[in-house]
């Protein structure tokens, strides 16, 4: 029962919130706990891939 209360009182802390900077560091440490790195590795690309958009990043920047 003390963990909902706990909860709760964050859950209306929250909400009262208007600083940007304040809500931006929950936002990370939600992300931070929430973070599946075996699903994210998933959605990665390829060395090779990484390779090829570097390269091409690269010779873009000689043209200018």
């Amino acid at each position: 029962m003390e963990t909902t209360t706990a909860k709760k009182d964050i859950i209306d802390w929250i909400s009262s919130l208007d600083d940007e900077k304040l809500l931006t560091e929950i936002a990370k440490i939600k992300r931070n706990a929430t973070f599946n790195f075996e699903e994210e590795f998933k959605k990665g690309i390829s060395l090779e891939d990484a390779r090829q958009r570097s390269i091409k990043k690269i010779r873009s920047y000689w043209k200018k």
